[in-house]
């Protein structure tokens, strides 16, 4: 008996340091996807080029997922919500990021970043316009303070930074209102089919909406270079479909199994500022004042937002 009750905290603590460990290194590991896209870039990958093989090497292997987990997975879902599940992942897998990484060719790493994490702020617009969710002051005074950080951000009064970056910053932004619009929609459809399905069906339909878009693109003159980049692009690509988006998955999927969703949204949460680090030191990326001033202006505020959702549910 003894030994159970020495046995029995050890084993937790192995599985709680696994845990943090695991997700550490997942959230590293998205970390660096706008990095790894701007290294692509600079040897002459386009964004949907990029965007095509991100999936169609990541799509195979989130099957190799599925197969993995299939035992302990719930029964399959009907037709029905294998089809929302799929259309609900176009926005997700190729709308929002067609709109990111098209806008990532004219920001820098450090900006798109902050740019993404405005996402909590269209969620809560979306959950007031759709669901008539109470907005309390305290959110309007968070909205007002991420588009204050935000418009510094992307250059402030500096007429020339804000021109520069303006038409990226666009397109970001709108990739992260479809990305909130996903989390609006498919909320309970996640708990549901759960997340490995989601991701498989969604990435599914990505794939074929990619090849369509690519095609209708193509026949109005506008081509896009696949089979001619030099072997270096061909592996970043491989490194952005798995190292940043299968790998994280993965190893977010079994750090929360170890440690719980709360304590591996706290972790998470550390993502952007390894990336503004990583953009520093890989991408040499300078920043004015200004616009550092508002990336943390947007890096506080999300991350107080976010952190009073984990706080409450840690109490409940």
């Amino acid at each position: 008996m003894g030994k159970l009750e020495v046995n029995h905290p050890l084993k937790y603590h192995d599985q709680f340091i696994t845990g943090m460990l695991l997700m550490v290194v997942g959230t590293v590991c998205f970390a660096s996807k706008s990095i790894i896209i701007k290294w692509a870039y600079s040897y002459g990958a386009t964004p949907e080029s990029t965007l095509l093989f991100r999936q169609l090497i990541a799509t195979p292997l989130f099957y190799v997922i599925l197969l993995m987990y299939y035992r302990k997975l719930p029964a399959k879902p009907p037709k029905k919500d294998m089809v929302k599940a799929g259309i609900t992942g176009l926005l997700v897998f190729f709308l929002s990021p067609l709109l990111d990484f098209i806008g990532l060719h004219y920001v820098s790493a450090i900006v798109e970043r902050m740019l993404v994490m405005s996402y909590p702020i269209f969620v809560l617009i979306l959950s007031f316009l759709s669901r008539k969710e109470r907005v309390s002051i305290l959110d309007v005074i968070a909205m007002g303070v991420v588009s204050f950080g935000v418009f510094l951000s992307i250059g402030g009064w500096n007429l020339h930074e804000l021109t520069a970056n303006f038409f990226g910053a666009v397109l970001i932004l709108l990739s992260s209102a479809v990305y909130a619009c996903y989390l609006v929609i498919s909320g309970q459809m996640v708990h549901r089919i759960g997340s490995i399905r989601m991701n498989v069906y969604g990435m599914s339909l990505a794939s074929i909406a990619m090849i369509i878009f690519l095609f209708i693109r193509n026949s109005f003159g506008y081509e896009t270079e696949l089979l001619s980049f030099q072997p270096t692009v061909y592996l970043l690509f491989f490194m952005i479909a798995v190292i940043t988006t299968v790998a994280p998955f993965l190893l977010m999927l079994e750090g929360i199994k170890r440690i719980g969703a709360v304590r591996g949204s706290l972790i998470s949460m550390v993502g952007p500022i390894i990336t503004i680090i990583f953009g520093a030191c890989f991408l040499g990326e300078r920043l004015t004042l200004i616009q550092w001033i508002g990336c943390f202006i947007v890096l506080g505020m999300i991350s107080f937002v976010e952190g009073k959702k984990i706080r409450l549910k840690l109490k409940n």
